[in-house]
């Protein structure tokens, strides 16, 4: 078996180096600086400038010790003594095989099952995936597939028992690096890399550039720094640390319910905050002890727009997020909306109803509306739900007459094989479902304890329910009506918060 690695491959571009610098130089740079693969790629120069290009770059990869790869062009390979990458529509692996000999790495560009099937049997030592963003590098017409979009790759490669490594390509950046290495994985196997070509080789400072992936590569993910698996988590405590630290909830979310929403989280002892103004994102995002709660009522172009901008800085400053995905089946325009969120921003919590979560964890059911559906089989939502936690590494919430919790995060471990958590409640009531906005501000209860528990999301959220559920339940035994529940609930809510009343959630390991 040949020893490469694949952590973090530059592809290269001589277009996109600045003014004022080398070609040359950024390779260096970025070799220097700790990139474990080089792919050079020109599509521009003749053969020989091709030969004497990859001759030079040849000499700075040797004296690292690390591959060079040749894009495309086997009698380049062959000329310089490298290794070789080849696309879908380039010259075969057997063939290439027979030319350059048993002990040349051969990459394969891939994105799609029977090219992951076909990239096994022909004895590629890898495979480069994408799209996993979008990108200027290459005009494609392929949807980017996101890193949760590589698991299903993952698994055939996992199924086969062969060694072939895989790197993700596309849009991979020091903004996105550490999310694509914690959602590109399934139970056993995951990613060997990611390939980039602008964020090194467009930069001023590509020894700045290259430095920072490599640490982004390696380090935890920012939106885990504050995960302690060691710390001794209690549900009281977790309530005393709302009421103590008064938490801010900056809330994203429909008009229908902001006022309710605004209440239910005064009466849980946070602070709301409403803005839909994307120039203060990054601002608000930098406020200590804050979360983002982001509840898509009505989706549009303009608005997801707006949403993708406060989850990127939410996700930047390492905040919790909570996102609610309404009404997510209802259609099209909101299938997508999901499809595009999950693709561009890490959730700490994705809350939902049964329809909204089989929705984003791509299960079908169907769906009545944005605040009920028929109750599924407890043994298909509990499946649907640890599918979506465990592809998005995120803790999810499926709320019913049942709640379901399900841990995702892991404390933050690389490998997911092994246990996955799983918290039901029970409790509230029968009105709950006929007042709207109870489902979303639950959201709202949800962000406040995921801000001021940051050590542990899942439980976190375990209270927050627990603590809703209670409060339903006493609301709803006093109510008359649907009127007069909404009044009793936030007093219910506010008592249970300062009582610490709340129902026992039952926790397995499944």
């Amino acid at each position: 078996m040949k020893s490469f690695d694949l952590s973090v491959y530059l592809v290269t571009n001589s277009e996109m180096v600045p003014p004022g610098v080398s070609f040359l130089d950024q390779v260096q740079k970025a070799i220097d600086n700790g990139v474990t693969c080089v792919q050079l790629r020109e599509k521009e120069l003749n053969t020989r400038e091709f030969i004497d290009r990859a001759k030079e770059v040849k000499k700075l990869t040797d004296k690292a010790g690390i591959p060079l790869i040749i894009n495309d062009r086997v009698d380049i390979a062959l000329a310089v003594d490298a290794h070789l990458h080849v696309g879908q529509e380039d010259m075969e692996v057997p063939v290439a095989r027979k030319l350059l000999g048993p002990n040349k790495i051969i990459g394969v560009s891939a994105s799609k099952p029977e090219e992951i099937q076909k990239a096994l049997e022909d004895g590629a030592d890898y495979v480069g995936v994408g799209i996993c963003f979008d990108t200027q590098t290459k005009v494609t017409k392929k949807l980017p597939m996101g890193p949760m979009g590589s698991q299903r790759l993952l698994q055939i490669i996992k199924d086969s028992g062969k060694p072939m490594k895989i790197c993700l390509i596309g849009g991979i950046n020091q903004t996105n690096i550490q999310r694509v290495r914690a959602q590109a994985s399934i139970p056993g196997r995951a990613i060997d890399g990611v390939a980039v070509v602008s964020c090194i080789m467009a930069a001023q400072d590509a020894a700045a550039a290259t430095k920072e992936l490599v640490r982004l590569w390696n380090e935890p993910p920012i939106f885990w720094d504050h995960l302690d698996s060691e710390s001794d988590f209690n549900m009281n405590g977790a309530i005393a640390n709302v009421l103590s630290i008064h938490p801010l909830v900056h809330h994203i979310t429909n008009d229908v319910v902001k006022n309710f929403s605004a209440n239910v989280t005064l009466a849980v002892g946070a602070a709301p905050l409403m803005s839909e103004c994307s120039e203060e994102f990054d601002d608000l995002a930098q406020y200590p002890n804050n979360s983002l709660l982001l509840n898509t009522g009505t989706p549009n172009e303009e608005q997801t727009k707006m949403y993708i901008t406060a989850l990127k800085a939410y996700n930047r400053w390492g905040k919790p997020v909570v996102y609610d995905p309404v009404g997510a089946g209802a259609s099209t325009t909101r299938k997508q909306s999901v499809k595009k969120l999950l693709l561009e921003a890490y959730m700490t919590v994705i809350k939902g109803n049964q329809g909204e979560i089989f929705t984003a964890a791509g299960v079908e059911k169907s769906m009545r509306g944005v605040d009920s559906g028929s109750e599924e089989a407890l043994d298909s939502v509990v499946a649907a739900a640890k599918k979506l936690a465990v592809q998005s590494r995120s803790v999810v919430v499926v709320s019913g007459k049942t709640d379901v919790v399900v841990d995702g995060i892991l404390h933050g471990r690389r490998d997911v094989t092994g246990k996955v958590p799983i918290a039901f409640i029970q409790g509230g009531h029968e009105i709950m479902s006929r007042v709207t906005g109870t489902g979303c501000s639950l959201g709202s209860t949800i962000a406040a304890f995921v801000a001021a528990n940051r050590s542990n999301p899942f439980l976190a959220t375990v209270v927050a329910c627990s603590i809703y559920k209670r409060a339903g339940e006493k609301a709803g035994a006093e109510a008359s009506g649907p009127g007069t529940f909404q009044a009793l609930f936030l007093d219910k809510l506010n008592e249970c918060v300062k009582t610490q009343d709340f129902e026992n959630p039952k926790i397995i390991l499944t």
